[in-house]
């Protein structure tokens, strides 16, 4: 059973003992009624859970964003933890522009935000709540519970909230913390900082628990679809590792290597397909080679918002590029890629054209539409006729078996996947870390190559990995993916040496701007409402 379907039907009973925060007031009341006697028993347990693990898809305790809202004030879609993570890790990129001059997004597109920026403080709203849940759980349900599995449960419980904590460190850096030992249920206290060493140290030290000790599964398998396994656990901690030295000043490369080859002996596979796993069936790639790490579970009926995977394809389509062909039957002609991101495919030779008239590549990810040849690669904001369209993600069936054209898709968003845990090995290896090998690297390489390419026609050797290779390479697998502003952080590029469209607010961009936009500001009303919290470096009198 799709965990999907799971969560619909736990919301259900516990939407009676659930309440709902204003935007602001996280750290104001408890969040959930503890005096009911319908949480402690196993049916309410795993709705509980079922709950936590809907606050990275939904914005509520139903699929109407307007019914039963987590969060009330603001845009329900914006209050999304997906569609937060995509706009704050997209838009101020070289992978994406947003069409249309929404509240923040003309900020985010040109890299110059300060801290009343919209989408910087609902994330961390959305985050910090998904955090107080887990907090909740872990209070409610102790390890000591007659619940059958409940140590299992809090385990994940546990590896959400180290989850959240990787996007807070990372977006924001130091962030305010809920722990095990936070006084939650006193109205008065309130979040305060540790430093973002402080911080990294205690998501790390909780996540090696998890990896050594945590009761949790060990195998890919569409019974563990979309759940928080050992994998899912290594990963996050190979994804700490590897940007330890953006967080902390400290390289640890060599202890990223370890925790990626770790993921890699578990089990799986890389899909056949590449277009499989965006497509409105991705949920077998569970069935089939694994590749799918950890998904957010999305169908169009029982799971479904505004916050979802519309924004990959609802959102992408329009116009010229008719949604039906994509197994939409709604468009909202806003996300486009830039030039840039087009580019990273020009060395790979065309093939031919597809049904629609549109250029094709050899290479398989490229998935532009380029009207049939009346478009060029060059896009502008506010103007949906300029520019290629994406069709990367999709709600066709598998392996591109039409289906009858809905509002919603059923496509789950592949927030961890293989193909990556390959890159970052590849990195480390380009960085020297202890352990790696160079060759080896090549060959995980060449393995996203040859899929990509269906021969070793595109085939790289040693002398051909660079921290560059690596960086355009990590955009041609994984754009669109929410994690590009991370990796031009990462290699020194997000703030200097590197101009795409739009970036310091010209059509061209430039190379260079303030190096404060590498982390996002706390918001003004979080500072207000939490005079513990201290403003990012940079933004302390920018208004």
């Amino acid at each position: 059973m799709k965990l999907k379907k799971y969560i619909s039907l736990g919301l259900a009973s516990l939407c009676c003992v659930w309440a709902t925060s204003c935007l602001g007031d996280l750290d104001q009341e408890p969040i959930l009624d503890k005096s009911s006697s319908s949480i402690h028993n196993e049916a309410d347990c795993q709705s509980f859970l079922a709950k936590i693990y809907s606050g990275f898809g939904l914005s509520g305790n139903s699929s109407d964003t307007n019914v039963e809202p987590d969060l009330q004030g603001g845009d329900q879609g914006s209050l999304v933890f997906l569609r937060g993570l995509l706009s704050l890790q997209l838009f101020p990129s070289d992978e994406a522009i947003w069409n249309w001059a929404d509240e923040g997004i003309v900020e985010l597109c040109q890299l110059n935000w300060d801290y009343t920026l919209p989408y910087a403080y609902s994330f961390y709203q959305r985050a910090m709540l998904n955090v107080r849940y887990c907090k909740e759980f872990l209070d409610v349900y102790a390890a000591d519970s007659d619940i059958p599995d409940i140590q299992k449960y809090r385990d994940q419980v546990r590896g959400l909230r180290a989850m959240n904590y990787y996007y807070l460190i990372d977006l924001y850096r130091n962030p305010g913390v809920v722990w095990d030992d936070s006084p939650t249920d006193d109205k008065s206290w309130k979040p305060s900082q540790i430093g973002a060493e402080a911080l990294f140290d205690k998501i790390v030290a909780e996540l090696i628990d998890l990896s050594e000790n945590g009761n949790l599964d060990e195998t890919p398998s569409m019974a563990t679809y979309g759940r928080v396994t050992r994998p899912v656990i290594n990963t996050l901690l190979a994804k700490m590792y590897l940007n330890a030295e953006v967080y902390t000043g400290k390289p640890m490369y060599d202890k990223a290597a370890v925790y990626a080859q770790k993921v890699i002996d578990a089990g799986f596979g890389l899909e056949d397909n590449y277009a499989n796993l965006f497509c409105g069936e991705n949920h077998l790639t569970g069935m089939h080679k694994n590749e799918i790490i950890y998904a957010i579970p999305f169908d169009n009926v029982n799971a479904k918002s505004y916050g979802s995977t519309i924004m990959l394809t609802a959102a992408a389509y329009g116009g010229d590029m008719d949604q039906t062909w994509f197994g939409m039957s709604s468009s909202w002609t806003c996300l486009k890629p830039t030039q840039q991101m087009i580019g990273f495919f020009n060395e790979s030779p065309d093939a031919g054209t597809d049904s629609h008239g549109s250029l094709m590549k050899k290479d398989k990810r490229y998935a532009f539409y380029d009207g049939a040849g009346t478009r060029t690669p060059e896009s502008k904001m506010q103007d949906w006729n300029t520019g290629y369209l994406c069709y990367k993600f999709t709600n066709l069936g598998w392996d591109g078996a039409a289906v009858t054209p809905t509002p919603d898709p059923n496509t789950d968003f592949p927030l961890f996947r293989l193909a990556d845990i390959y890159l970052i090995y590849a990195e480390c290896a380009v960085r020297n870390a202890a352990g790696t090998n160079k060759e080896q690297a090549v060959e995980y390489v060449n393995q996203l190559r040859e899929r990509a390419n269906g021969d070793k026609s595109a085939n790289i050797t040693a002398s051909d990995l660079s921290l560059d290779f690596i960086l355009d390479e990590r955009a041609r697998e994984l754009y669109w993916e929410g994690q590009r502003r991370s990796d031009l952080v990462r290699f020194g590029k997000f703030t200097k040496d590197y101009a795409w469209a739009y970036k310091g607010g010209t059509l061209e961009g430039v190379a260079n701007i303030d190096s404060r936009f590498n982390i996002y500001p706390i918001s003004d009303r979080d500072l207000t409402a939490n005079p513990n919290l201290v403003q990012n470096p940079g933004y302390e009198s920018l208004k």
